[in-house]
């Protein structure tokens, strides 16, 4: 009885100690699926670069918008383009900036103040009819716009309705941010131009 007694305390002991080392079932709990990335159109890159940049200043011409008015943006590059020679300590001679700011969606159009101009490394001189603009540290979504500028409107609005509401990220408090270097070419389909989206 003694013996018996024994050894069903041992297999006791082994049914205890399988039980704490196995594994027990899980219940089944209902785990959403990964978002699934929009498709994006052939004027932008799907998947933006995730970047942080330093303040920076830029020399060049500023205006305010509306939706209306925006149309004479091109306008006010040609002007630009015809006094870039006047600015000094350029960062580099092949890139200029346009940079949107003071975002205002509380009236009937969206309105915003529009800046075309270089980066500079000094500010000791500024042309007459331009002004000093310095561009805020801040973290972006980098997306480049690939083919005409009349595209334009569906690489933004795949950004900011497609991208950006399933990014995880929401719209930061920095300038947006566009970027034309030698990739740019404003007749060409193979033109290439960089858009900078503030996020945090």
């Amino acid at each position: 009885m003694k013996k018996t007694a024994i050894i069903i305390s041992f297999f006791l002991s082994i049914l205890l100690l399988i039980s704490c080392v196995c594994p027990h079932p899980r219940p089944m709990t209902n785990i959403p699926p990964e978002p699934q990335l929009p498709i994006a159109p052939k004027t932008v890159s799907p998947l933006p670069e995730i970047v942080t940049m330093d303040e920076f200043t830029l020399i060049g011409k500023e205006k305010d918008f509306t939706q209306e008015t925006m149309k004479q943006i091109p306008q006010m590059w040609m002007d630009f383009m015809g006094q870039e020679d006047q600015i000094q300590n350029m960062a580099s001679d092949t890139e200029a900036w346009g940079v949107s700011y003071n975002m205002d969606y509380s009236g009937s159009s969206m309105a915003f103040t529009y800046f075309v101009g270089a980066e500079v490394t000094s500010t000791d001189f500024v042309p007459e009819g331009m002004i000093v603009h310095v561009v805020p540290a801040s973290k972006y979504a980098k997306f480049t716009h690939y083919g005409s500028l009349e595209d334009l409107s569906i690489t933004y609005y795949y950004i900011y309705n497609k991208w950006l509401p399933q990014s995880g990220y929401d719209t930061g408090d920095g300038d947006e941010l566009e970027l034309y270097d030698e990739r740019f070419n404003p007749e060409g389909i193979n033109s290439e131009m960089f858009i900078f989206t503030p996020i945090k």
